[in-house]
């Protein structure tokens, strides 16, 4: 069984993406071979020299790079504020790739793999053109990209592409014409325009191969007044399930910081501390809160008060 895998990332997200790496090789020895694609938005000699030294230690991987740039140039947007256009790599998923990929797992680079993903990749997707993860947002987060109220809406941090079916539907040129159709501002960016285009054609998986933040934070009952969902969410005992055995942990920044920041009042920020001790980043030290006081203040509030 081969198994491919996509990442994006500049050279600011590499060290992150090294250790995502490093997490998804050590907890898949068993996959006979781990095809892994980095779409490079300038990632500098010396990321891509250590990047290569952590797939050099596992017989089961390779790595290939594929320049942003030409891609990049296709996309006409207008931003309220500065983002790594990164993010956006995934709407180019089919064109990317080569012909013979026919199925990939795309993951954000600020993710930990905390087990076997045999069964996540071999899941069956209905004919679907894509697995996600559904996650929380408020009602007005989905009216802007065209969702009614009981439409679910996904996370793109996790994704599994039925790449055939994708490229027969012509999902990446759907996805250029809406960021038009919006002058090029769309809410929640890249990933607002997946839902606008698949608007609940989509397969939900399980919860355990993305676990974010907020689930580590809050108690369903308390999430589920700050977001209230007319879909239907995953049940209580589900989200229990997956803090208790998360395949994939994802670090949303979710009343609280990165685990690669201090303060990082994630439970398990430890995982990524000590994966990072098994890369050649080892000796980084951990960065300070960007975030401004108030913001901290109301992660704070949201986290510790009654809501």
């Amino acid at each position: 069984m081969d198994m491919n895998v996509l990442f994006s990332s500049d050279d600011n997200y590499a060290r992150h993406m090294g250790v995502a790496m490093v997490s998804l090789l050590s907890h898949n020895t068993d996959v006979e071979k781990i095809r892994l694609f980095v779409i490079d938005n300038h990632i500098s000699k010396s990321n891509i020299e250590k990047l290569n030294l952590i797939v050099d230690r596992f017989e089961n991987a390779e790595i290939s790079y594929i320049p942003f740039e030409t891609f990049k140039n296709q996309l006409h947007l207008d931003l309220a504020w500065p983002i790594s256009l990164s993010s956006y790599a995934r709407l180019f998923v089919a064109e990317v790739l080569p012909a013979d990929v026919n199925r990939v797992l795309y993951l954000d680079c600020d993710v930990i793999i905390n087990g076997s993903l045999s069964e996540f990749w071999n899941t069956d997707l209905d004919g679907m053109c894509l697995g996600a993860i559904q996650d929380m947002v408020p009602s007005h987060s989905k009216e802007a990209v065209g969702l009614l109220a009981d439409q679910p809406y996904f996370n793109a941090g996790v994704l599994l592409f039925d790449l055939t079916l994708w490229r027969q539907l012509g999902i990446g040129s759907a996805c250029l014409d809406y960021i038009a159709s919006h002058g090029g501002r769309v809410t929640h960016h890249d990933q607002g325009v997946l839902n606008g285009i698949l608007k609940g054609q989509w397969k939900r998986l399980p919860l355990n191969y993305n676990v974010m933040t907020i689930h580590f934070m809050m108690s369903h009952d308390k999430s589920k007044k700050i977001f209230p969902d007319a879909s239907s969410f995953y049940t209580k005992a589900e989200i229990a399930n997956a803090i208790s055995r998360p395949f994939i942990l994802h670090f949303t920044p979710s009343f609280t910081s990165h685990p690669w920041e201090r303060n990082c009042k994630h439970p398990m920020r430890s995982l990524y501390v000590d994966v990072l001790k098994m890369t050649p980043w080892k000796d980084y030290p951990l960065e300070k809160d960007k975030n401004p006081w108030y913001v901290r203040f109301l992660n704070w509030r949201y986290r510790e008060l009654p809501f």
